[in-house]
């Protein structure tokens, strides 16, 4: 007898003076261990509803709008990697969830990190889905994408790989392309960060070829900082590897957050 489809819950959550707000996926029965995903500059938790699915059991998927995105709270100021990261430790603590595991693509991966270094009892293991942590590939659609969020209709669209991700471009506010476009090429805080993380860390690279912002070599040296690191390249992947390769993308995911990262079990409160 084949179940009820798995429903996504809303709310909105008052993450330490911020709304942040969500969307959940149980596994079914409960008990599901917490997986939050952060996803990247300019879109939404949105992004996740059809990957969360395939993590689902044995993850509990809890997919946040980071501030100034989506129908997140849109405040003047306040988006350097550890503004984000206070703004998870929030969340979980708002959730009651004491420790999860964290999976965020290109700026939330970012902020994955952020959360791993300021907020190191959060994390139970880390995925970082082809982050921009290269200084020899700086993301230069963002400048482009920043500028035709303002572009006369279908401008926008005509230049995105994936053109349903539009409206939600346009939804983010100014402020977080800004600070990104500001910031230094590379994320420098992060490589200073990454032997101090102790959670087990597994990089996603996609393919360089296909707009993939992390190189071979930008790739194995940060996996070689940290302790606990792992890569994986995915041929063929392109800089959203959850749309292009969900299903190897959501296989390593398990098998790595299961085995290295010890998310099988719930945490206390989740």
């Amino acid at each position: 007898m084949v179940g009820a489809p798995l429903s996504w819950r809303e709310a909105d959550v008052d993450a330490g003076g911020v709304w942040l707000h969500l969307r959940r996926l149980d596994a079914p029965g409960g008990g599901g261990a917490p997986l939050v995903l952060l996803h990247g500059l300019g879109v939404s938790g949105a992004v996740w509803q059809s990957f969360g699915r395939r993590l689902v059991p044995p993850f509990t998927i809890i997919a946040p709008d980071l501030r100034g995105h989506g129908q997140s709270e849109h405040p003047p100021a306040g988006y350097e990697p550890a503004d984000y990261a206070r703004d998870i430790d929030a969340l979980l603590a708002a959730l009651q969830i004491a420790s999860a595991c964290i999976a965020g693509h290109s700026l939330g991966a970012l902020v994955a990190l952020a959360v791993a270094t300021w907020h190191a009892p959060r994390v139970r293991a880390l995925v970082l889905i082809d982050p921009p942590l290269d200084p020899a590939r700086p993301a230069r659609d963002i400048e482009t994408v920043y500028r035709l969020r303002h572009a006369p209709p279908g401008e926008l669209e005509r230049f995105l790989s994936f053109p349903l991700l539009a409206p939600l471009f346009r939804q983010a506010g100014d402020a977080p392309f800004k600070a990104m476009l500001a910031a230094p090429p590379g994320a420098p805080w992060a490589w200073q960060a990454a032997p101090t993380i102790q959670a087990p860390v597994l990089l996603v690279q996609a393919d360089p070829e296909r707009g993939g912002v992390l190189g071979d070599e930008a790739a194995r040296d940060f996996t070689a900082h940290l302790p606990h690191g792992r890569r994986l390249k995915l041929a063929g992947a392109a800089h959203a590897v959850h749309a292009s390769h969900p299903v190897p993308l959501a296989e390593a995911m398990r098998e790595f957050l299961v085995d290295a990262g010890g998310c099988q079990v719930p945490s206390s409160g989740a």
